[in-house]
Protein backbone atom coordinates (compact mmCIF):
# COMPACT_ATOMS: atom_id res chain seq x y z
CA UNK A 1 0.00 0.00 0.00
CA UNK A 2 1.45 2.88 -1.11
CA UNK A 3 1.68 6.17 1.12
CA UNK A 4 -2.13 7.52 0.17
CA UNK A 5 -5.09 5.26 -0.38
CA UNK A 6 -7.52 5.26 -3.09
CA UNK A 7 -11.37 5.65 -1.75
CA UNK A 8 -14.00 3.37 -2.73
CA UNK A 9 -15.40 5.40 -5.99
CA UNK A 10 -17.88 2.90 -7.04
CA UNK A 11 -20.37 4.34 -4.62
CA UNK A 12 -19.73 7.69 -4.43
CA UNK A 13 -21.66 10.82 -4.58
CA UNK A 14 -20.57 14.44 -4.97
CA UNK A 15 -22.55 17.22 -3.06
CA UNK A 16 -22.50 20.34 -2.90
CA UNK A 17 -21.81 21.67 -0.15
CA UNK A 18 -23.00 25.22 1.87
CA UNK A 19 -19.51 26.06 2.11
CA UNK A 20 -18.89 26.49 -1.74
CA UNK A 21 -16.69 23.36 -1.31
CA UNK A 22 -17.21 20.33 -3.66
CA UNK A 23 -16.09 17.30 -1.70
CA UNK A 24 -16.67 13.61 -2.27
CA UNK A 25 -18.31 11.24 0.03
CA UNK A 26 -17.72 7.08 -0.42
CA UNK A 27 -19.60 4.44 1.69
CA UNK A 28 -16.57 2.42 2.77
CA UNK A 29 -14.14 4.03 5.09
CA UNK A 30 -10.54 2.48 5.56
CA UNK A 31 -9.05 2.80 8.50
CA UNK A 32 -5.17 3.87 8.09
CA UNK A 33 -3.86 6.74 8.96
CA UNK A 34 -3.48 7.88 5.48
CA UNK A 35 -5.18 10.56 3.51
CA UNK A 36 -7.69 9.67 0.73
CA UNK A 37 -6.73 10.07 -2.85
CA UNK A 38 -9.43 12.12 -5.25
CA UNK A 39 -9.99 9.96 -8.06
CA UNK A 40 -10.28 12.27 -10.54
CA UNK A 41 -6.24 13.96 -9.60
CA UNK A 42 -4.74 10.50 -8.64
CA UNK A 43 -3.63 13.22 -5.32
CA UNK A 44 -4.88 13.97 -2.14
CA UNK A 45 -7.02 17.16 -1.89
CA UNK A 46 -6.16 16.82 2.14
CA UNK A 47 -3.53 18.95 2.01
CA UNK A 48 -5.33 21.73 0.29
CA UNK A 49 -8.32 21.82 2.76
CA UNK A 50 -6.43 21.55 6.04
CA UNK A 51 -8.04 24.73 7.42
CA UNK A 52 -11.12 22.59 7.74
CA UNK A 53 -9.75 20.14 10.16
CA UNK A 54 -11.13 22.03 13.30
CA UNK A 55 -14.85 22.93 11.39
CA UNK A 56 -17.01 21.72 13.20
CA UNK A 57 -18.87 21.44 10.10
CA UNK A 58 -16.80 19.26 8.68
CA UNK A 59 -14.62 17.67 11.59
CA UNK A 60 -15.95 14.36 11.06
CA UNK A 61 -15.61 14.67 6.94
CA UNK A 62 -12.28 15.46 7.95
CA UNK A 63 -11.19 12.98 9.85
CA UNK A 64 -12.47 10.40 7.90
CA UNK A 65 -11.00 11.52 4.62
CA UNK A 66 -7.95 13.52 5.59
CA UNK A 67 -6.75 11.79 9.32
CA UNK A 68 -3.32 12.12 8.09
CA UNK A 69 -3.29 15.40 6.75
CA UNK A 70 -5.34 16.50 10.28
CA UNK A 71 -3.35 14.19 12.94
CA UNK A 72 -6.53 12.12 13.66
CA UNK A 73 -4.69 8.80 12.99
CA UNK A 74 -6.49 5.81 14.92
CA UNK A 75 -6.48 5.81 18.49
CA UNK A 76 -6.52 9.66 18.95
CA UNK A 77 -9.95 9.75 17.41
CA UNK A 78 -13.15 11.63 19.09
CA UNK A 79 -15.75 10.83 17.93
CA UNK A 80 -18.32 11.86 20.06
CA UNK A 81 -20.93 14.25 18.79
CA UNK A 82 -23.64 16.42 20.34
CA UNK A 83 -27.21 16.88 18.67
CA UNK A 84 -28.32 20.31 18.57
CA UNK A 85 -31.79 20.75 21.01
CA UNK A 86 -35.17 21.82 19.82
CA UNK A 87 -34.36 25.80 20.29
CA UNK A 88 -30.83 25.76 18.08
CA UNK A 89 -31.85 23.19 15.63
CA UNK A 90 -32.48 24.43 11.81
CA UNK A 91 -31.59 23.05 8.50
CA UNK A 92 -28.30 24.77 6.83
CA UNK A 93 -29.17 26.77 3.84
CA UNK A 94 -27.45 26.55 0.49
CA UNK A 95 -25.51 30.34 0.36
CA UNK A 96 -26.10 30.25 -3.58
CA UNK A 97 -30.59 29.60 -3.18
CA UNK A 98 -31.25 31.58 0.16
CA UNK A 99 -33.12 27.95 0.42
CA UNK A 100 -32.36 24.45 2.11
CA UNK A 101 -31.58 21.59 0.15
CA UNK A 102 -32.50 19.17 3.15
CA UNK A 103 -35.98 18.40 1.90
CA UNK A 104 -34.90 17.59 -1.47
CA UNK A 105 -31.84 15.85 0.60
CA UNK A 106 -33.92 13.38 3.16
CA UNK A 107 -33.79 9.98 1.28
CA UNK A 108 -30.00 10.61 2.85
CA UNK A 109 -31.16 11.51 6.45
CA UNK A 110 -30.98 7.03 6.57
CA UNK A 111 -28.42 6.23 4.67
CA UNK A 112 -24.70 5.04 6.81
CA UNK A 113 -22.71 6.70 4.60
CA UNK A 114 -24.09 10.01 4.79
CA UNK A 115 -25.48 10.06 8.39
CA UNK A 116 -22.80 12.22 9.83
CA UNK A 117 -23.39 14.81 6.86
CA UNK A 118 -26.41 15.28 7.10
CA UNK A 119 -26.50 15.33 11.30
CA UNK A 120 -24.59 18.26 10.28
CA UNK A 121 -26.15 20.08 7.62
CA UNK A 122 -29.65 18.67 8.01
CA UNK A 123 -30.71 18.15 11.90
CA UNK A 124 -34.27 19.23 11.56
CA UNK A 125 -35.19 17.54 8.59
CA UNK A 126 -33.79 14.37 9.51
CA UNK A 127 -35.14 14.46 13.11
CA UNK A 128 -31.47 14.50 14.74
CA UNK A 129 -32.91 17.10 17.65
CA UNK A 130 -33.03 16.91 20.57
Amino acid sequence: MSGNRKCDVATNLTLNLYQFLKITFVSRIVVACVDCVNPRTGVSDCPRLAYLCNNSVYYTLMTQQCPRTCNRCPGTLNTTSTSPTASSCRDLVNPTTAVSDCPRMASFCTNTAYLTLMRQQCPKTCGYCV
